[in-house]
């Protein structure tokens, strides 16, 4: 069955375009001010996040290009304001099962008139997102060829098929390696680092928010989408106690929707309770935390937010390799034993704490 589909697929959605430019030439021939969609529609934050320098390098390369993003309802908000971003359109895949709304999202599509329509790849392949892009009536279409070796049955649907990664052990930034599918057309940047736009209003809010605050000012995310991905709530525990005993610091911590069960649990184990963020809008938590001393954070999404500020940053990692997916940048740091983050200890991140407030010199990473 899915042979046949695929088979009727290519029928009706396969690229007819000929006399195709060489990669090299193609930003030459749409001239210095193309029209360029990113089908990025997935909803993973940090995905979404690590995706900036893929919008960095096509402004840094093409500084009078319009871009557009298609994104999903729970990355909107962490891209709205993004400087390198001129456009974002919203995914909602659920509205989206109606027939009229579905062709009023690619109608609304297709009036921009792109020049260009890009799907990046980080882990996984989109049939959807490469579906969007060929339906986007854009001139031309870039899109995998493979992902780490593994083949793209929909590729067919590209005019430029980019192999993405080398292998299953590509072991590249996240960061650098999403710019595999704009490196044949000369686009790159070598910053590699997060953004979120903190407007003068986000920072008014967040200075709002600390106004009588004089103790250093710590905030923490005790959860994770993922469970392998959560350190212990007793050792998370440990080290805000650690924190209003050494430090006497003001402490918040910044709890999503999967996260109440662990608020539950920790709150009894606190010398004080905390500060609690439920659910902020990505955008005011990103000032706040620009504005802390320090964050600590499990490897998720909300990781990734604060990979986006100034702030010191402690990372805590166990599955996931943190050379791939640990934000880069000055006083970013992360902590990472084994494949298991509980193997990770209460002093590891007392030890890393102390040099960060005694401004000693620390090498970023491990």
């Amino acid at each position: 069955m899915k042979r046949l589909i695929i088979h009727l697929l290519k029928a009706f959605l396969k690229s007819k375009n000929k006399n195709l430019p060489a990669p090299s030439e193609l930003i030459e021939r749409l001239g210095n001010k193309p029209r360029i969609l990113v089908v990025r529609q997935h909803n993973q934050l940090g995905d979404m996040l690590l995706s900036n320098s893929l919008f960095r390098a096509m402004k840094e390369n093409l500084p009078e290009s319009f871009i557009c993003v298609v994104a999903s309802k729970e990355n909107y908000d962490a891209i709205i304001s993004n400087k390198f971003i001129d456009c974002v359109v919203l995914f909602d895949k659920q509205k989206l099962w109606n027939p009229i709304r579905l062709i009023k999202f690619f109608h609304d599509l297709k009036n921009f008139k792109f020049d260009l329509a890009i799907v990046p790849v980080t882990v996984s392949i989109s049939f959807t997102s490469c579906l969007i892009a060929r339906l986007s009536k854009a001139k031309f279409t870039v899109g995998p060829k493979s992902l780490d070796g593994r083949t793209n049955k929909y590729s067919f649907m590209f005019d430029y098929a980019i192999d993405v990664g080398s292998d299953e052990n590509d072991n590249r930034h996240i960061s650098e390696k999403i710019q595999d599918i704009i490196k044949p057309f000369g686009i790159y940047t070598n910053d590699l680092s997060e953004h979120i736009l903190i407007t003068d209003e986000t920072r008014k809010f967040a200075q709002d928010f600390f106004s009588i605050v004089k103790e250093k000012k710590v905030g923490l995310h005790i959860g994770a989408g993922k469970i392998p991905n959560r350190w212990s709530v007793f050792k998370f525990a440990e080290v805000i106690n650690y924190l209003y005993t050494e430090y006497d610091a003001f402490v918040f911590l910044t709890i999503g929707k999967w996260d109440e069960d662990l608020l539950k649990q920790i709150l009894p184990l606190l010398k004080k309770e905390p500060v609690v963020l439920k659910n902020f809008p990505i955008p005011k938590l990103a000032a706040i935390i620009d504005e802390a001393d320090l964050f600590i954070s499990n490897d998720t999404g909300i990781m990734h937010v604060a990979g986006s500020t100034k702030t010191p940053l402690i990372a805590l990692f166990g599955p996931t390799n943190p050379e791939q997916w640990a934000p880069v940048g000055f006083n970013k740091f992360y902590i990472r034993k084994s494949t298991n983050i509980d193997d990770i200890d209460i002093e590891d991140v007392i030890t890393l704490i102390d040099k960060i407030f005694s401004n000693q010199t620390i090498n970023e990473g491990k």
